[in-house]
């Protein structure tokens, strides 16, 4: 399948609320129990680019098949080198196609840019396929909280996994 990576666009938004709205209605890979709507996706696109790289990946239709973004970890000032990671691409798209991981070096060289130390990804303890992902990326699991989410009728838990991308000892 052919693809390009782009900056996320506000006229993006459509496109990422339905590959978001799949996984928030048929699967646990995110703990969104209700979709946001188109207008609340555009509006998020506006404050991650505001602080942190958002980038699509599109087919060869231009036709938005995946993203990836960054986001604030914790509200407090001393979290501010470290991003929650974000990644998720069109339900048929075939796995192993290297989209995925195209979109996530994309979105690491963007943090990197930035001065950010550390990428964060939350995953669905039962996500075998997404923890594999990170795994082969380099990220390491530095927590595992069981059963802290309920969705579906079920008690899901998460693991949280980090990859460090600079250098402690400098500062933008």
């Amino acid at each position: 399948m052919n693809y390009y990576i782009r900056e996320a666009l506000e006229s993006d938004a459509e496109r990422i609320c339905q590959i978001y709205g799949y996984y928030v209605d048929n699967t646990y890979v995110t703990f969104t129990e209700i979709n946001h709507s188109v207008d609340e996706y555009r509006q998020s696109i506006i404050d991650t680019k505001k602080d942190y790289p958002y980038f699509v990946a599109c087919d060869e239709n231009d036709r938005v098949i995946g993203m990836a973004y960054g986001g604030r970890l914790r509200p407090h000032d001393a979290y501010k080198y470290s991003v929650e990671t974000t990644i998720y691409l069109d339900h048929d798209i075939p796995r192993q196609s290297g989209i995925g991981k195209a979109l996530y070096e994309k979105l690491e060289e963007g943090l990197k840019d930035l001065g950010y130390k550390f990428m964060y990804g939350v995953i669905t303890d039962d996500n075998a396929a997404s923890i594999a992902f990170h795994k082969h990326l380099g990220f390491e699991e530095v927590g595992h909280f069981k059963d802290i989410g309920y969705k579906k009728g079920n008690w899901k838990g998460i693991v949280w996994y980090r990859k460090q991308i600079g250098d402690l000892n400098t500062f933008n």
